[in-house]
Order: C-alpha cells, then sequence, then structure tokens
C-alpha cells in the first residue's frame, strides 16, 4: 500500500514462505516495490553433498549441499528474462560440475547420494512443485481472466 492510498493486490499462494506485503511505499517507488516482490519456498531436507570428500570445496573447507528452491516474481519485468512471473523450479546439486571416484566403493557412495537426491525430488519435490503449478493456474491473473 503507497503512502496515497493505492493499494496494489495479489493473491499469497499457501507455499510461500513469506508474505511480501509493504505498507507506507512512497507512490513513487511503487513500481520498484512491486518489481521486488518475490515468493518462494525452499526443500531443504536433504542436505548430504552429492561431492565426495575433497571435492567442491569451498574456502573454508565446506561444500555446498544440495537445495531445491521455487521462486515467482508475479510482478516481474516482463524485459527481463530470468525473473519468471510463473513459479518455477531451481535445483541445485552441487557446487563442482565434476565428482572424482577413486575406487568401486566411492563411486557406491556416489550412487547411493544420487539415489537418496532423485528419490526426494520424485516423492516430494515433485508433487509439491506440481501443487504449486496447479494452484498457481487457478489463480494466476491475466487481462482476459479475472481473479476467481
Amino acid at each position: 500500500m503507497a503512502t496515497n492510498g493505492v493499494t496494489v493486490s495479489w493473491y499469497l499462494p499457501p507455499w510461500a514462505y513469506e508474505d511480501p506485503s509493504r505498507s507506507e511505499v512512497d507512490p513513487h517507488h511503487l513500481p520498484v516495490a512491486l518489481v521486488d516482490v518475490e515468493l518462494f519456498r525452499y526443500f531443504e531436507d536433504v542436505v548430504d553433498p552429492l561431492v565426495g570428500p575433497g571435492d567442491g570445496l569451498d574456502g573454508d573447507g565446506f561444500v555446498l549441499a544440495y537445495f531445491c528452491a521455487v521462486t515467482c516474481r508475479p510482478f516481474a519485468d516482463r524485459e527481463v528474462p530470468d525473473a519468471p512471473v510463473h513459479p518455477v523450479l531451481t535445483v541445485q546439486v552441487g557446487s563442482g560440475d565434476e565428482t572424482v571416484c577413486h575406487d568401486p566403493a566411492e563411486l557406491a557412495a556416489l550412487i547411493a547420494r544420487l539415489r537418496t537426491h532423485t528419490d526426494y525430488l520424485d516423492q516430494h519435490v515433485h508433487p509439491a512443485f506440481t501443487a504449486i503449478h496447479d494452484d498457481w493456474e487457478v489463480h494466476h491473473r491475466t487481462v482476459a481472466k479475472p481473479p476467481p
């Protein structure tokens, strides 16, 4: 809501972790405030990294853990392709491009980590992302389609 009483509203989906609502926005900054609105949800239940010990370590010796995130910027600048106005899923599977296996046991460990990650994607993320997309389609506003 702008200080001059102008209000812009949108559907807040149940999957969004935070309510991005703001009040007391300067009317001149309202377009910028809208472009900055981001709806998000993280999936962080699988924390084991895909890389093995010594692979892909950052400066502090940590391996970036696997995660998934759904993001949506409903008022994004339509000229910027990286700012989706519909929910998109980003899956990060590791910090490096490769994992070196020194013996069959390390390969077996990598396979187990990959299986854990794909099982999680299949059993948890895929159904949730499908529900998010279905929910968005039902509530998405367009010029031709008013809100329900």
